[in-house]
């Protein structure tokens, strides 16, 4: 008696092999990690910020076919030169990401959501950190979303009526068909006064949706640095910004800062032992390094109070 024994087969066609896939997690892990080695980056986590969702730094990835898009948001220490740390942060996070999936990075954009102020000296940027191309800025949602979600209803609608007049068809349901009645309706309509209201009232939302459709999306951030900005800041973190360069001045016990499209303005409490003359000049000084990177064409306005004394009960 013989025995013949079957023998499994293996391909040598790479792929036929099995397949390799990377999840948004792990490259959000890989984003965060190598925008953590530049000391100047600050780490926010735990608490209010884990249940708001807010831990900084964050990375929102998109995937393509063979590319990658990155959205990372980070907290960076004050007074650090914010161009150099994002320079700096977008050329490790592109590498790093080129480096682990193979895959051509599409985008990186590097957005600063916080800062904090740090007693310390600031560390040094790395000087021969390569300059890193300017993505897309970031811009609030589109306009015509309104205009989208009033086609989304009427569609809808629409879906509705064409079901309900199937059924009728079919003898499933009772009822008298709404489109036969809107279309003998429509026929025996004749001219009448209220078409003028009509007319009008239709010309008025048709430009408006019309109008909100092709409206070009507003910008959240505004750029930091000379020339082509590769970095965004929001009026918010600018202020942030202008108020601990100010509150840092020697005279100065409280600033509060207002950012606007067109002006930044100061409002600062002096102690009441200093010239206003001496703390303006040198409020200035603090913001100057500052504005020369988050000004943006606004105009600097400072206003002096001064600080009343506290009361002891």
């Amino acid at each position: 008696m013989t025995t013949q024994a079957a023998s499994d087969e293996v391909s040598d066609d790479p792929g036929s092999r099995g397949s390799v896939e990377i999840k948004d997690r792990a490259i959000s892990r890989t984003a965060i990690a190598a925008a953590l080695k530049d000391p100047r980056v600050t780490r926010t986590t735990g608490g209010l910020s884990r249940l708001t969702g807010r831990e900084l730094p964050r990375a929102d990835v998109t995937l393509g076919a063979d590319t990658i898009a990155v959205n990372l948001y980070i907290g960076v220490r004050w007074p650090s030169q914010i161009t150099e740390v994002t320079q700096a942060v977008h050329a490790a996070v592109e590498e790093a990401l080129a480096t682990m999936t193979g895959l051509h990075v599409h985008r990186v954009n590097v957005l600063v959501s916080d800062t904090t102020l740090d007693s310390g000296p600031a560390p040094e940027a790395n000087p021969d950190a390569p300059q890193a191309v300017s993505p897309r800025p970031p811009t609030a949602g589109p306009a015509a979303m309104p205009v989208a979600l009033l086609f989304g209803f009427m569609l809808l609608g629409v879906a509705f009526v064409a079901g309900r007049e199937f059924f009728i068809a079919h003898g499933s349901i009772g009822g008298s068909p709404w489109i036969a009645d809107a279309t003998g309706w429509v026929a025996r309509l004749h001219w009448q006064s209220w078409m003028i209201a009509a007319a009008i009232g239709s010309a008025v939302v048709g430009s408006s949706l019309v109008f909100v459709g092709v409206k070009p999306r507003t910008k959240t951030h505004s750029g930091l640095g000379d020339g082509v900005p590769t970095v965004w800041a929001t009026p918010t973190d600018i202020a942030r910004l202008c108020s601990a360069a100010a509150q840092s001045t020697r005279g100065v016990t409280d600033a509060h800062t207002v950012v606007t499209r067109k002006k930044i303005e100061v409002r600062v409490e002096r102690d009441p032992g200093f010239e206003v003359d001496s703390v303006d000049t040198a409020v200035r000084d603090s913001l100057a390094p500052v504005l020369s990177v988050a000004a943006g064409g606004r105009r600097l306005t400072v206003q002096h109070s001064v600080a009343q004394p506290k009361r002891v009960s």
